[in-house]
């Protein structure tokens, strides 16, 4: 599916975390190093595939977004590769839309099979940071 992507933690540094995602259009997982990251390049996946499609254009400073997408595509590949799970923790998003500038859908933390829905990236990130805080303990 179009709009799922897996997110695999494979460290947590105080209250950031560092891993790969996976996409069905991704030659290899992507690595990321904080949140920020980890959004963006889910973003840019969202982008690229145009599903799910986003009700605004993003605004920017700098180089037209158009730039910024042919770069991007030139990081990407084709056909996503199997991958292993996270490290800390592997959680399956799936982003039923992209309203109001953020992102709705569930994610399925793979460990314990807990289904939650988010109405935003950050209760996506909210969601994410408590069950690495969770799996410390």
């Amino acid at each position: 599916m179009q709009n799922v992507v897996t997110v695999c933690v494979d460290e947590k540094k105080n209250m950031d975390i560092a891993g790969r995602i996976c996409h069905r259009s991704l030659c290899e997982a992507q690595k990321f190093l904080d949140m920020n990251q980890l959004l963006l390049k889910i973003e840019s996946v969202f982008d690229r595939v145009k599903y799910p499609a986003a009700s605004m254009e993003h605004r920017v400073f700098g180089k037209s977004l158009k730039v910024q997408q042919e770069k991007r595509d030139h990081e990407m590949g084709k056909i996503a590769k199997e991958h292993s799970p996270g490290k800390k923790a592997t959680f399956v998003v799936q982003v039923q839309c992209r309203q109001n500038a953020t992102w709705q859908g569930q994610v399925v933390w793979s460990e314990k099979n807990e289904v939650k829905h988010f109405r935003s990236a950050l209760e996506l990130i909210r969601l994410i940071d408590s069950a690495t805080q969770a799996e410390e303990v």
